[in-house]
């Protein structure tokens, strides 16, 4: 269930972030095969990311399905070019050589930067925040 904090600056965000066609966020969480249980499903079966604001980052969040697939074309990115394993989804456009990942099997969001790939992939990264809604709290705070 998504925590009422998180809630509360989901509804401060522009635009109309309402998620009405929940069966092209279906297919997308599907094709990425990300559980349908997972915060990251929930939070698209009910909001459409539209521009949402951070006092925190600078990267920009893609939204998941129709009228754009910009997340399952930065996750194909990331691991046919960056060659990042498949457990990774990518969150935000790839421009700026770093990203936010999701990992689908944990829940866990990374702060991915290219620069330091060789000691992601050895594992050297911290965890950056246990959990979707967790992260999306920080990002929107």
């Amino acid at each position: 269930m998504i925590p009422n904090e998180l809630i509360q600056l989901i509804e401060k965000q522009p635009g109309d972030i309402h998620r009405t066609d929940k069966r092209s966020v279906t297919e997308a969480l599907t094709a990425l095969n990300i559980s349908l249980d997972s915060e990251l499903s929930e939070f698209f079966l009910n909001y459409t990311i539209t521009f949402f604001r951070s006092n925190s980052s600078d990267e920009e969040l893609c939204d998941i399905a129709a009228p754009s697939n910009e997340i399952e074309v930065c996750t194909n990115f990331i691991h046919e070019v960056w060659e990042l394993p498949e457990i990774f989804i990518c969150l935000t456009s790839v421009q700026s050589e770093g990203c936010y990942l999701y990992d689908k099997n944990s829940g866990e969001v990374l702060d991915f930067s290219l620069a330091n790939r060789d000691d992601f992939l050895a594992g050297k990264q911290q965890l950056q925040w246990s959990g979707f809604f967790e992260f999306l709290t920080w990002y929107l705070s």
